[in-house]
């Protein structure tokens, strides 16, 4: 009898307490957010962790049939401490979401010029133009190594994972001579059960004698991947010392 009571109370109670409000679903922080480009497919970027001045970005290249939108989720769990993260879509569609840069550093250039201006009218001030970072996988490795040898004063920065030495050829390995000076640091990842293993041994080896500031690290159990479990572990590390003032 008495729990029978003091059920009815409790419920009489709760005719009178207000519910707690329900709020419409904003966007969701985790994924990340789209920056149409003219004349272009669309990049996808985040905001940088902690504070409003002016940041850093770090632009992610993808590797062939790679898509963007999700790759830009995988690098904004690590690059958001350091500035912008911003995903550029390769103009070739390859369907279902996939991209591809189809070898043409030189249209892919035009593609990352116009996501940073986006960026930047966008945010104003709040995106840094100069001294940013460049980070390429496989396909995207080609475009970064290019793009980032011809804008050396914007992207001064640069991860190369699974670089290859054929994707810069003569003329590329001239420009290196030229330009190595500006070239602040560049770090170069790849694994050991990747092909390209001692391709990227090459590229080390031409920066190294051209006098720009490079680290390589080879990783022991590591294919021609981007393991997304793993980003903190393997990627935290480079970005930290690439965006060093030291």
């Amino acid at each position: 009898m008495k729990c029978r009571v003091v059920l009815y109370w409790v419920w009489v109670l709760a005719l009178f307490i207000p519910a707690r409000p329900t709020y419409a679903a904003g966007p969701d922080k985790d994924r990340p957010q789209k920056l149409d480009l003219p004349g272009a497919a669309p990049a996808y970027y985040y905001a940088p962790l902690g504070g409003r001045g002016l940041r850093p970005v770090i632009v992610f290249l993808h590797g062939r049939g790679g898509n963007p939108q999700r790759d830009c989720e995988k690098w904004g769990r690590v690059g958001r401490e350091f500035g912008w993260v911003v995903c550029p879509s390769g103009p070739e569609d390859r369907g279902g979401g996939a991209r591809g840069w189809a070898n043409n550093w030189i249209a892919a250039k035009e593609v990352v010029d116009k996501s940073v201006a986006a960026l930047r009218e966008k945010f104003g001030r709040r995106v840094q133009l100069r001294g940013n970072t460049l980070i390429g996988f496989s396909e995207g490795a080609f475009v970064a190594m290019n793009v980032g040898l011809r804008e050396p004063e914007v992207f001064n920065r640069w991860l190369i994972l699974a670089a290859n030495d054929v994707y810069w050829g003569g003329s590329g390995e001239s420009e290196l001579r030229k330009q190595y000076s500006r070239i602040k640091r560049v770090y170069l990842l790849t694994g050991e059960r990747d092909e390209v293993y001692n391709s990227t041994r090459r590229v080390f080896q031409l920066l190294d004698d051209a006098g720009v500031h490079v680290i390589m690290r080879i990783q022991l159990d590591l294919a021609h991947e981007i393991p997304e479990e793993r980003m903190r572990s393997l990627y935290r590390r480079p970005l930290r010392w690439l965006n060093s003032t030291d």
